[in-house]
Order: structure tokens, then sequence, then C-alpha cells
């Protein structure tokens, strides 16, 4: 059984393709085709809003965190 967490997703100023999140203090980027595996709705309301929040399993959290990323950050304090 899979536990689930919450990313809150935005995009990447300047792109068409690439969304971010933050979690454990560091920013992370990654293509918005891996986000949409997850979910068709996504798009939509990153579209609409710029900003969505998604359930992902703990699998695909630690894909997103890993070799999906494009590039890590530390969040300034």
């Amino acid at each position: 059984m899979s536990s689930f967490s919450f990313l809150a997703l935005s995009w990447v100023p300047g792109t068409m393709d690439r969304v971010q999140f933050t979690t454990a203090g560091r920013r992370y980027t990654v293509l918005l085709r891996h986000i949409e595996q997850t979910t068709v709705h996504a798009v939509s309301d990153l579209y609409l809003k710029g900003r969505v929040i998604l359930q992902v399993s703990a699998e695909h959290h630690a894909q997103l965190m890993g070799t999906l990323a494009l590039q890590v950050r530390a969040v300034p304090a």
C-alpha cells in the first residue's frame, strides 16, 4: 500500500513545459509531462490558475525528487 503526499506545483517563470514544487526545504523543477502522468486535471488547473495542489504517491514523489528533477535549489530561510 502506498502512502500519499500533497505537492503544490506552479509554473517556472518564462516556460511552458516546466513546473516547480518545494519539499524538505528544497525547490525542484520537473517537466510538465511528468506531472501529467498523475492526472489530466492538473494541466487544466495549471493553465487556468498557474498553481495546483496534487496528491501523489510516495513512489512518484521520490521519482520527482530524484531522477526526474531538472534543477534542485535550496529555499532561502
